[in-house]
């Protein structure tokens, strides 16, 4: 709206009248608006070692399935080194199977993360998250 009235009250635009923008806006034109959070590109810290910040994710389900009956694939990235390892999985709860020698594991949160199982391992093997 405000461009629109900008460039009629410049003279750009010819034929269109002249509107005065609405003292509310409407439910759909904030949600249009709206932005999110910006999530900080710079962490906290950085690892000094390799293998100690790992960042990880899962994604899928992909279809069609691969050959081997793959529908996910989670990510391993070393901080340090940009290092990344790949695997397939049949299923998000195979996420804890992949997932034995790093240090620190930086995620997004995500449920297959969070298991009781999962939060487990990482306190018995010293695993920062």
């Amino acid at each position: 709206m405000s461009t629109h009235m900008s460039l009629t009250g410049k003279g750009m635009v010819q034929g269109l009248p002249m509107v005065k923008e609405p003292s509310e806006k409407c439910t759909n034109c904030m949600k249009g608006k709206q932005q999110r959070d910006v999530i900080s590109k710079k962490s906290s810290w950085r690892a000094t070692a390799k293998l100690e910040l790992i960042h990880s994710d899962i994604c899928g389900p992909i279809n069609p399935e691969s050959n081997g009956k793959k529908r996910y694939f989670i990510t391993f990235i070393d901080d340090l080194s940009r290092k990344s390892w790949v695997y397939f999985l049949s299923e998000k709860s195979e996420a804890l199977a992949v997932f034995q020698k790093f240090k620190c594991l930086r995620t997004d949160r995500g449920g297959e993360y969070t298991s009781t199982t999962f939060n487990e391992f990482c306190d018995t093997h010293g695993i920062r998250r």
